[in-house]
Formats: C-alpha cells, sequence, structure tokens
C-alpha cells in the first residue's frame, strides 16, 4: 500500500443474452459496464510499551528481559486487534486522503461487512446446513468460487450439533480401530460442489443479540491485507530510569471483489 487510503477497482460481466446476431449486421457499440473504484482506509494498531530499567535487569524466573518480552507480547496484541478489526459489525471506513486525523478522529478500515458484501439473515437464529445452502447459492450465482466457512465457537458448535451429534445422514464419524469418535467436521460440500474448509476464529463477534453475530462464507484468495507500515518496533528516547517504545503496524482489509464473500446474519450463541 502506498497512501493511507488504498483503493483498488472491481469489475462486472455483462448479464448472459440468448438473442440471434442475425448475419452480415454493421458495427453497432455494444453498452459496456466500466470498472468501479472501491476504496478502504488503513488503521493504525499500536501499543506503548515502559518497563523500568530495575525491572530490565532483576533476574525474573524464565524472562531474561522484560523489556523484550513486552515488546514480543504485544506484537501478537496488535496482530489479534488487527484480525478483531476483520470481523466488526456495520464497519465503515473513515481515513482521510491528507493521510491527517485529529486524534478524536482516528482513521478506520472497514471490515468485511463494510464493503458490501452479500448478506442473509438466519431463518432460526442458529446455524442450519439448509441456511448455508442457501448462501452459498447466493455466492454460486454471483459467479463466486468460495472455499471456506468462517464460525465464531459458539457457531461451530451449533453447526457440529446441527450434523454429527443429531446422527443426521452419514455424517458420524467413527474410527472404531482408535477406539475414539470424532464428533466434528472440517470440511462440508454443497449442491453446488463448493468444497469448504471449515474455519473457526474466536474473534468473529457472537452474543445473544442477533445483530451482533454471523457467520460468512468466502474465497480466502480474495481477500488481503495490504500494510501501509509493516509490524515494527520504534524505540523511544530516554526520559527517566526506564526503556519505552511503541509497537505498531498500518494496515487495511482489500476485498478483490464483494460478491466473493457472503455473511448469514442473525446468528445467536444458544
Amino acid at each position: 500500500v502506498r497512501d493511507v487510503v488504498h483503493s483498488w477497482t472491481v469489475d462486472t460481466l455483462t448479464a448472459t443474452a440468448t438473442a440471434a446476431i442475425a448475419e452480415g449486421i454493421d458495427f453497432g457499440g455494444d453498452t459496456l459496464t466500466g470498472p468501479v473504484r472501491l476504496v478502504n482506509g488503513t488503521q493504525i494498531f499500536s501499543r506503548h510499551v515502559m518497563v523500568s530499567d530495575r525491572e530490565r535487569v532483576s533476574n525474573v524466573a524464565g524472562i531474561r528481559d522484560m523489556y523484550e518480552h513486552q515488546v514480543m507480547k504485544e506484537f501478537k496484541v496488535i496482530a489479534r486487534n488487527a484480525e478483531a478489526r476483520l470481523w466488526i459489525v456495520g464497519a465503515a471506513v473513515s481515513a482521510s486522503a491528507t493521510g491527517t486525523e485529529l486524534p478524536t478522529a482516528a482513521p478506520t478500515m472497514a471490515g468485511f461487512r463494510g464493503l458490501g458484501i452479500s448478506t442473509a439473515s438466519s431463518a432460526s437464529g442458529g446455524v442450519t446446513t439448509a441456511d448455508i445452502v442457501t448462501l452459498s447459492e447466493t455466492l454460486f450465482n454471483n459467479g463466486a468460487e468460495p472455499d471456506s466457512v468462517w464460525f465464531a465457537p459458539a457457531s461451530k458448535r451449533q453447526f457440529v450439533n446441527a450434523t454429527v451429534s443429531s446422527g443426521s445422514g452419514n455424517v458420524r464419524n467413527i474410527a472404531a480401530t482408535d477406539q475414539k469418535l470424532v464428533a466434528n467436521i472440517d470440511v462440508f460440500e454443497t449442491p453446488f460442489n463448493q468444497l469448504y474448509a471449515v474455519i473457526t476464529d474466536r474473534f468473529i463477534p457472537i452474543g445473544t443479540s442477533s445483530a451482533v453475530g454471523a457467520y460468512y462464507i468466502g474465497d480466502r484468495s480474495m481477500a488481503k491485507i495490504a500494510f501501509f507500515r509493516p509490524p515494527q518496533h520504534k524505540p523511544m528516547g530516554k526520559s527517566g530510569d526506564h526503556t519505552r517504545g511503541i509497537v505498531l503496524m498500518e494496515n487495511t482489509l482489500q476485498l478483490d471483489h464483494p460478491s466473493s464473500w457472503a455473511a448469514m446474519l442473525g446468528v445467536t450463541n444458544g
């Protein structure tokens, strides 16, 4: 990414036409569809680390240097924060072309639901194979090639309960020779020959309110994390008997085409 406001183009095919073309007709320009520019702003994820110099030289069990330990840990913290941002509910981009924002108006990036993906509402408030197939049909008709379904932990539990635990069809997998019952689904195939990896992400929002919960189906190759400033550590100057620094990265979500992802809304953690 070369700017704080990241943009890319998406295009669509003209609707199918079945009318016959006469022989020997004169040239006539068809109505063409033009590309559309999508925009997402970069968001800063940072943590400020300060450790006293006394603590740095202390021989803490298992920790050689407390400052380095905290810096390493905060890299993981900002990575988790950035991942959680991808799934935020109703997130819209907020960033200026100049790259200058007031502290009260920090730049934010849009997540999947802020980039215009297809959505549907769960008929039951839970996860059902019927809803998954319906959403898959929407993606199929859009011309997408989804390869994964993404659940919050509670939604994955509902999915397993609706398949393995219910004993519906030939979905109970018993490894008799190992004396092991596998109560899990790692791969799901739809009636449209779409083969999904079933992925659980702990940061997908879920709750008792149907306005919060959702699960997602999409093509992973169409979603990219674009870095404006890659993960980095910035040591700060000394101003006392302590060591301080900033752990920082700035990135955004690039979704090559909104039609490649979809969300089933209205899912609760029941």
